[in-house]
């Protein structure tokens, strides 16, 4: 009888080992520095360890300062020491093909420089709790360029940063008339003491009572922005922008993507103008508020090649935009988010995925993509130049 309880002990303690080992394997091995276990779980990866396109890449240690890409693809340099490389959300390869769980993405908050031959992009940071969109390019020639602009309560800061550079706008695009993207320009028109001119705005709006019909509850501010707009000299507005229309601006090609897709669901939204920027050879696509029935026509109107983008600014905010398949098309390297702290991480304020926000699965869907790069506005005012 003793001897069958000892044998039965073994058996018991075999099968726990079996399902305990392989796990703590792992974690000894990644302690014993295969791949930095507490960085990697953070999606923080040393330079020898460069998470990019759903693998770990091992890279010569090089002398290259932190985040200089020189005109090459996010990732594909190292310094010395350690530098901050948000990881993709693979862990070796393993996770790879549709319906595998991903490590949502992290952020990078440190400038990406040697990127745009001169050129430069300054996402702007919210100065408010709320979600929102102001994104100030620059040309070879210093020539400023507007998408949007944020809140009223993001005047201020817009204001300040614009008065260090001259408080000149050459060229404002608007992608679609809601108070986080309209509300501060809306503010600086209205207020020419503030001392920012602008030579040129573009946009395209459907007629008021379009709105007032489908989304009267936010009509207010598409009525505010176009009677702003209507004050204006008339040769600065431009109401009448086409599909497939260039506008240049120094060295920065822009092209007008699309005209509103007037749609019953998620109107406003779903109405957003698409602008593609292509500075010196990189391009940069800005969706505004598209939602997911706007990017199944985009994607139908439009050619991959047409659409293929080195920066993409993640449509709506990075949450209930546009669908997986338009991200799949466009392959970019770096994503801009327009999202605080609390709409990232989905928090309601019970913590991390607490919200009914679709941010993580986004974050999930990049992490998929092996996107490398992601820039936000929870981190303050991101640059890439």
């Amino acid at each position: 009888m003793n001897r069958w309880i000892q044998y039965t002990k073994k058996v018991c303690m075999l099968a726990f080992i079996a399902m305990a080992v392989p796990s703590s394997y792992e974690m000894l091995r990644n302690e014993a520095g295969l791949l930095p276990y507490r960085e990697a779980i953070e999606g923080i990866v040393s330079d020898e360890y460069i998470i990019k396109k759903q693998g770990v890449m091992l890279m010569d240690v090089s002398t290259v300062p932190t985040n200089t890409l020189a005109g090459t693809e996010p990732g594909s340099q190292s310094n010395t020491g350690t530098r901050v490389i948000r990881a993709s959300g693979s862990s070796g390869g393993k996770n790879v093909g549709p319906g595998t769980e991903y490590t949502p993405v992290m952020t990078v908050s440190e400038p990406i420089v040697g990127y745009l031959g001169g050129s430069k992009i300054t996402l702007l940071a919210n100065q408010s709790t709320s979600q929102m969109l102001s994104v100030l390019i620059e040309t070879n020639q210093g020539k400023i360029i507007m998408l949007d602009g944020g809140t009223p309560e993001d005047t201020t800061h817009l204001v300040q940063t614009l008065a260090a550079k001259g408080s000149h706008v050459d060229t404002w695009l608007i992608t679609h008339p809601h108070s986080d993207h309209v509300g501060a320009l809306n503010e600086i028109l209205n207020h020419p003491e503030y001392g920012v001119t602008v030579d040129h705005v573009y946009f395209s709006f459907a007629g008021l009572s379009w709105y007032q019909e489908y989304e009267p509850g936010r009509a207010d501010m598409v009525a505010k922005i176009m009677t702003s707009l209507s004050l204006q000299p008339q040769e600065k507005v431009h109401g009448d922008i086409y599909r497939g229309q260039e506008i240049w601006v120094d060295n920065i090609k822009i092209t007008v993507m699309n005209q509103p897709y007037l749609q019953a669901n998620n109107s406003i939204n779903n109405s957003s103008v698409a602008y593609m920027l292509d500075i010196n050879g990189k391009k940069a696509l800005f969706l505004g508020d598209m939602g997911v029935e706007t990017g199944k026509q985009f994607l139908a109107d439009h050619t991959p090649e047409e659409l293929k983008c080195d920066i993409v600014q993640m449509a709506h905010h990075g949450q209930d935009g546009v669908g997986l398949e338009v991200y799949q098309v466009l392959q970019p390297q770096i994503c801009l988010w327009g999202a605080p702290d609390w709409l990232w991480n989905n928090d309601s304020g019970s913590g991390t995925d607490s919200g009914k926000w679709k941010t993580i699965e986004t974050r999930k869907w990049m992490a998929q993509l092996g996107v490398p790069y992601h820039v936000c506005i929870k981190d303050g005012d991101q640059i890439i130049q």
